[in-house]
């Protein structure tokens, strides 16, 4: 399967499935959010959460980091059930960090990329499928129809 047909593929789930949110358990919500929390602790350097979108790609992430010691969050469309407040902030940085440290693009291909590295940090199973429709459909859905979905959902597929 080429990268473009994996991307349709993806989008097209992410487009057409039932949001499973719903299905998740309280404590499978609350190890997902404590996975996340661990995630951001390994982030070395400063963070701050801003307005609008600090990076156009991760070339100037890249030179943010190593001229200024810092990275820069955007806080907008900050609204998921899922990672609630501050955490979606922590995800996001956490995983904006393996974009510098993979030099991963801001496009599908690079968020495969850091989904890769990032499932790592998660338990396997369900933490690492629902990573994926936080990472990959999420991402793959923004390139193939050009924006964000209207709404973000939690689709469960197997993401091996």
């Amino acid at each position: 399967m080429t990268n473009e047909q994996y991307i349709r593929k993806n989008a097209l789930i992410y487009s057409r499935y039932k949001d499973n949110f719903d299905t998740l358990k309280p404590w499978e919500i609350q190890q997902f959010q404590d996975e996340t929390e661990q995630s951001f602790t390994c982030i070395p350097i400063r963070v701050d959460f801003v307005e609008g979108q600090p990076y156009a790609n991760h070339i100037e992430l890249t030179n943010d980091i190593k001229l200024n010691k810092r990275m820069q969050v955007s806080t907008d469309f900050n609204d998921s059930k899922l990672l609630p407040n501050d955490l979606n902030l922590k995800f996001r940085a956490a995983h904006d960090w393996l974009h510098y440290t993979l030099q991963a693009p801001f496009d599908a291909v690079g968020e495969i990329k850091v989904f890769k590295y990032q499932k790592l940090h998660y338990s396997k199973g369900l933490m690492q499928d629902i990573l994926f429709s936080e990472v990959v459909l999420q991402a793959c859905y923004a390139e193939y129809f050009g924006n964000f979905a209207p709404t973000q959902k939690v689709i469960l597929i197997n993401s091996y």
